[in-house]
């Protein structure tokens, strides 16, 4: 490794020497900077609600699928799946708003940041 490549320092949560690179007066890789910490923190509130979006939505598709095949055999009336449908669109609705309001959110709170940041509030 060149004298401006060199190990991060960072230590892993198995308690391994880090492997990525760091380049120039860097000590720490992206995922060890103590400085990126609140970015890291932001970066997995993030994931962690849109993984529970993820599975709304995937129990969602389970359930019809599920009314459809119910339908084919006859186990349930077309009209009362119809209705439902109506109901899974409702809920594919409410999901989709409450994304937007939170990214909205989730906007507003960086922008007040980056404000206080640079001193403009």
């Amino acid at each position: 490794m060149s004298p401006l490549n060199r190990q991060c320092a960072g230590i892993t949560r198995d308690g391994r020497h880090c492997t990525f690179s760091v380049s120039g007066p860097q000590q720490f890789c992206h995922l060890h900077d103590p400085d990126r910490s609140e970015e890291r923190t932001r970066a997995a509130r993030r994931a962690g609600k849109a993984k529970r979006h993820t599975i709304e939505v995937r129990d969602l598709k389970a359930e019809i699928r599920t009314l459809i095949s119910d339908v084919r055999t006859g186990e349930l009336d077309r009209n009362d799946a119809g209705v439902m449908i109506q109901g899974f669109r409702t809920l594919k609705d409410l999901i989709a708003l409450e994304r937007q309001v939170r990214e909205t959110d989730e906007l507003a709170t960086e922008i007040e940041e980056l404000k206080r940041a640079y001193g403009a509030a």
